[in-house]
């Protein structure tokens, strides 16, 4: 592995990290343009809403943020970024998303340089 190899390799987290930012910051704000720039195109989010499956678009997705609006008492931080090559998993504990505490995990994937996240699977717990 070259000097500039490792340098890359290194900074993969962060980079990773500065997209699921943005996504925390755009449910936090209730900039949708934000959030929806933290996924690649044709993302799917799945999970448990209120003990129901559901499955959405990432269009569906963030029209449900957006009709929720922002959520500014949102904390958020990362468990985990495991990244191996183009793709990566990461995980992420929301807690007072407007009321609900969230686990997420994540399918990322770098596309012309920049991770973005491919699918989310979700648990919203009981509401905090």
């Amino acid at each position: 592995m070259t000097q500039n190899d490792e340098i890359e390799s290194f900074a993969v987290p962060g980079a990773i990290a500065e997209t699921l930012q943005r996504y925390i910051d755009g449910a936090r704000t209730g900039d949708i343009a934000l959030l929806r720039s933290a996924f690649a195109e044709g993302a799917r989010v799945s999970g448990s809403y209120g003990g129901k499956p559901v499955t959405w678009s990432l269009g569906e997705f963030c029209d449900a943020v957006a009709r929720g609006g922002p959520a500014p008492n949102l904390q958020a931080h990362i468990v985990s970024i495991e990244p191996a090559g183009g793709a990566a998993m990461a995980r992420l504990e929301a807690l007072d998303w407007r009321g609900t505490r969230y686990t997420d995990f994540f399918v990322m994937v770098r596309r012309d340089g920049a991770w973005r996240i491919d699918s989310k699977v979700f648990h919203a717990h009981a509401r905090a």
